[in-house]
């Protein structure tokens, strides 16, 4: 899966074929290099770049007695400089690339090695990855698929320069190609089809058809990540199940404008988000809606909700809401399960307003934290008229959200353990003793349980009582981690479907009546619980603990699909299928999301849709039905706040000052040219340049 470039760096690790002509394609057909197609390009945050190869064996209907099969190479390198390797936060300066062929689907065995999918996950500067284009029989027309995925996850003006070059041999790709620059050639059997961010995240033409109704689909990124990079494997998903769906048509967005600012809290994302929905992207053919959203994205999205259900009351009038999908979210914050010295860099701001929200800081002028407001109305008044609400979370390798908190909660936990005991074989994560104890294997121990922890275990025992955990777990800084230095799947999942093992271990839907009572302080539900899995949440708890509280008022009339995976590391990331191939462990889970919500079971759905949002005696309006302000029943979401630099924390401040940088450089050149306009100008009336100095003098 992995193939070695020349230098022995690492490798190259591919859907449906799509077109649009490449501008100034540069392509070959010397005999002297062996050059075919040689292009250069830079990504920035959130963007990548699909190469479409189509290669014509030979023309006609005959088959050329003198063909030959003879494999093309392709050769994937980082332009950058070497010393961007060490630049992470204003990167990282890497690249993401995987080769597959037209027809691959991971749902399908491969056979022959030639026609195994390539990847490299992390191309770093100045590295190049390879990949032998194989033409290991007689057919009219090979096609091959190339994504290079940018990984810069901190800055929105820096970039990653790469080229791809194409050539009839491997030791081709070594040449120097400025001169087919020169030259314009071109090979009359290969075609290279070259598409942006935006050609892919635009409605694929086949199915830009004119029906009365539109499924918008919005999905949502999270903390440190983007939707169009990140979530452009689920989109691709989400419309293969549009041939379900006769009747209407289905367009997948996502807003881009949160990008880089992540740390700025979740009140700001939800509301520019909720802008979005509602300023730009509604139109009357709009009659279905449907959000999906990874990690905080499922916090933004709620919020996001709750500001049109307030600001824009008309929207879930005419609009009917289908799924509410959040995938590893945070709905109880992150206080419980992580270290002291963790929530303490929450609560100073490390992460920003966003850590705060999570590590469930009171909001200053309501005395409540913002997650606790979340969880009742304006949004649980939204939220009973979706067909469908499902939470995805992962029951073990993930140290960013864990269970309690992505499950609300309240969860069959020893159904959900009884599962994982059932997993187990002898290259489980999992084992069980002769008492039937679940320990960790000594890989896990070895590898997961880093000397770091083992240190933070002496200075915060409350959070790591006894030995080590008992069940695979990733600490907060290791999946952090992973995503630079993310684990690989196994090729035998990549290659084989009948190799993997059920992922899915726990799949209810829970209703109020699920919920345990509130109890006295004796009976506490979780005071005394065995259960590993709610170890961590158990462990000098505040009796009646805000986490618990939050979560009842989640379930308040409100019923919920709980889905609980049991993924490899990272399965933070591998729940989403952040990458194609990296996190391949999370197929079946993508795969059952779109099997659950995209079926067409809700065909017509809209039809007779009578719902009048919230209600309309709490949110005083003027004629054309804008919510009139101040709002103080809704003063939490409506109230303009100040966004000051300490809401961005470290990492968000290094985006700001960047694109500050970048603003004063553009005005500069800007006028700067204008300058040299002006001048032109006066060489062209005058004869004489005076650039700028009085008197014409230089």
């Amino acid at each position: 899966m992995l193939i070695r470039d020349l230098e022995g760096n690492k490798p190259l690790r591919s859907e449906e074929k799509q077109t649009k002509k490449l501008n100034n394609p540069i392509m070959g057909n010397s005999n002297d290099t062996g050059v075919l197609y040689h292009y250069k390009s830079a990504v920035k945050v959130g963007e990548f770049e699909r190469y479409v190869i189509t290669y014509d064996l030979y023309d006609g209907d005959d088959i050329p007695t003198d063909i030959s099969l003879d494999s093309l190479w392709l050769r994937v390198k980082n332009l950058e400089n070497l010393t961007h390797r060490a630049a992470y936060l204003m990167g990282p300066f890497a690249l993401y690339c995987d080769v597959r062929t037209e027809d691959y689907h991971h749902s399908q065995k491969i056979y022959a090695s030639v026609d195994r999918p390539k990847y490299e996950p992390n191309l770093q500067a100045q590295q190049r990855c390879i990949a032998e284009l194989s033409l290991h029989q007689i057919r009219k027309r090979y096609v091959w698929i190339v994504d290079v995925v940018s990984q810069i996850l901190f800055s929105t003006v820096s970039q990653v320069a790469f080229e791809i070059t194409i050539g009839k041999t491997k030791q081709s790709l070594s040449e120097k190609v400025d001169r087919l620059i020169e030259n314009g050639s071109h090979s009359n059997q290969l075609t290279v089809t070259r598409l942006t961010t935006s050609d892919m995240w635009n409605l694929p033409p086949q199915l830009q058809t004119k029906k009365k109704i539109t499924h918008l689909v919005m999905l949502t990124h999270g903390l440190h990540s983007n939707v169009s990079t990140d979530m452009v494997y689920l989109m691709e998903q989400i419309y293969k199940a549009q041939s379900n769906y006769p009747d209407e048509r289905i367009v997948v967005k996502g807003y881009t404008g949160n990008v880089c600012h992540t740390e700025k809290g979740v009140k700001y994302m939800g509301t520019r988000l909720g802008k979005y929905i509602a300023e730009e992207l509604y139109e009357e053919s709009i009659k279905k809606i449907s959000f999906i959203a990874h990690s905080l994205g499922g916090l933004v999205q709620s919020f996001a909700i709750s500001y049109i259900a307030v600001k824009y009351p008309w929207f879930f009038q005419r609009v009917r809401p289908i799924n509410f999908i959040s995938i590893a979210s945070p709905f109880l914050g992150v206080v419980t399960d992580n270290p002291t010295y963790i929530n303490l860099l929450l609560s100073f701001g490390v992460i920003g307003k966003s850590g705060q929200d999570l590590s469930l800081e009171k909001e200053p002028h309501h005395g409540v934290p913002l997650l606790y407001l979340l969880s009742g109305d304006p949004f649980k008044s939204i939220l009973t008229k979706f067909k469908r609400r499902t939470l995805y979370m992962n029951a073990v390798n993930d140290g960013i959200v864990p269970l309690y908190t992505a499950s609300m909660l309240f969860l069959d936990y020893e159904e959900v353990l009884k599962k994982l005991r059932e997993l187990e074989d002898n290259q489980s994560t999992l084992q069980a003793d002769s008492a039937g104890v679940i320990r960790q294997d000594d890989f896990v121990g070895k590898h997961l349980i880093s000397p770091f922890n083992k240190f933070v275990s002496m200075i915060a025992p409350q959070k790591f009582p006894g030995d080590i955990p008992k069940i695979p777990k990733k600490s907060f800084l290791e999946s952090a981690m992973s995503i630079i230095v993310p684990p690989l799947p196994d090729e035998s999942f990549i290659l084989d479907p009948s190799t993997r093992k059920p992922v899915i271990i726990h799949d209810k839907v829970y209703t109020e009546k699920d919920i345990p009572p509130v109890l006295s302080d004796a009976e506490d539900t979780y005071k005394d619980s065995k259960n590993i899995l709610l170890e961590p949440f158990t462990i000098r708890r505040k009796d009646k603990s805000l986490e618990e509280t939050i979560a009842r008022r989640w379930h308040e009339g409100v019923s919920w699909r709980k889905v609980v995976v049991s993924l490899k590391p990272d399965a933070h990331n591998n729940i989403l299928v952040r990458r194609r191939f990296t996190n391949a462990y999370g197929w079946p889970v993508t795969d059952h999301l779109i099997e659950s919500h995209f079926n067409g079971d809700d065909n017509n759905d809209c039809m007779n849709y009578d719902y009048f949002g919230v209600s309309q005696e709490l949110i005083p309006q003027d004629q054309n039905g804008q919510l009139l302000e101040p709002n103080k029943d809704y003063a939490w979401i409506t109230k303009v706040e100040n966004t000051g630099i300490f809401h961005e924390g470290p990492t968000g401040m290094i985006s700001t000052v960047g694109e500050m940088l970048d603003s004063f450089s553009k005005k500069a050149f800007h006028e700067d040219t204008s300058k040299n306009e002006s001048n032109q100008e006066n060489v062209n009336q005058s004869g004489i340049a005076s650039f700028g100095f009085e008197d014409g003098g230089i």
